[in-house]
């Protein structure tokens, strides 16, 4: 077997059980807290139930209130799974559709830059993997930046694309050991940046944000 489908080979198993991890550290912290609460919660109304109606009651109701955020959360965390819409209508319309439910769920703005230009779809290898490079750009900017806002450019030349993503967070020391979870993502990152056959560079400093580009050849057929 070629050296390179090895190592093709393993960037993939890596990233996958990068993803694994993430994966089941959402749910951890998410769906499976919140279902550990909801029990707790659903014994003290049993025990109040007869002696405390009102108290249960109310417990019940803060227990409702909990359990439709638990889905609203469950939902989003799908919605990052699969992307939405990428499939039917392409990049494009799919980072939009993302980049609105992010700032819905964090508050954070998302601006778009130049995405207008990608008139033509590209493979879906190549849309699946720059959709997950910028998804993760974006969830280290939600976990690590302490940003307000964050911009999501693209520009496009003959035969190559650039994709930049910026915040206007906390930025940090390159020099430092990165945290885990941001070596992951950023792990992630540069698995697929080599899929397409390109680089992925992160640039920052303390108090001036984080900025990520991915840079990658441009398939022959849409060169203009």
């Amino acid at each position: 077997m070629a050296e390179s489908t090895i190592l093709a080979k393993a960037v993939a198993v890596q990233t996958q059980e990068e993803e694994r991890y993430r994966l089941a550290r959402s749910l951890q912290e998410g769906p499976g807290q919140l279902l550990a609460n909801a029990a707790l919660e659903i014994e003290t109304c049993l025990r109040l139930m007869n002696d405390q109606p009102d108290a249960a009651r109310d417990g019940l109701t803060a227990l409702l209130g909990e359990l439709r955020r638990g889905l609203s959360s469950v939902r989003d965390l799908v919605a990052e799974l699969a992307p939405p819409l990428l499939a039917e209508f392409g990049l494009s319309a799919s980072l939009q559709k993302y980049a609105e439910e992010f700032s819905r769920r964090t508050g954070i703005q998302v601006v778009l830059r130049g995405w207008d230009a990608l008139t033509e779809r590209l493979p879906s290898t190549m849309e699946t993997a720059i959709f997950r490079v910028v998804q993760e750009a974006l969830d280290n900017v939600r976990e690590h930046a302490r940003a307000s806002v964050v911009q999501v450019a693209l520009e496009l030349t003959p035969d190559r694309y650039t994709v930049t993503v910026v915040d206007n967070g906390k930025g940090f020391d390159p020099s430092q050991p990165v945290v885990p979870n941001r070596r992951l993502g950023l792990v992630s990152m540069r698995d697929r940046a080599e899929l397409l056959d390109g680089n992925l560079q992160v640039f920052s400093e303390p108090g001036h944000g984080v900025r990520v580009v991915l840079t990658a050849p441009l398939r022959q057929s849409y060169a203009r």
